[in-house]
């Protein structure tokens, strides 16, 4: 019979880890409107630091992926083949 590599586990493995307190922050929100458009609530452009006055963003994915899960804005110094935000009117 081979001898097998064994792990043996001390005292010390066996007490509890401190939980961490502090919970992570959430993840900016957004979405796609049924015309194509990427909206994002006025809170997620504050926790982002985005003037949507005067930034340009290119917008990217994951190359390769068929599902999208993630959008990339990256802030572009010109305003070249480049997005940029607008206002859009406010649902009552």
């Amino acid at each position: 019979m081979k001898i097998k590599a064994i792990k043996f586990f001390s005292p010390e493995e066996n007490v509890p880890k401190a939980k961490a307190t502090s919970k992570a922050a959430p993840l900016p929100t957004g979405y796609i409107s049924n015309s194509g458009k990427l909206v994002f609530p006025v809170a997620t452009l504050q926790d982002l630091e985005i003037d949507p006055e005067s930034t340009h963003f290119k917008i990217g994915v994951q190359e390769g992926k068929r599902k999208i899960k993630s959008i990339y804005l990256v802030p572009a110094a010109s305003a070249d083949q480049t997005f940029s935000f607008e206002k859009s009117v406010e649902a009552m």
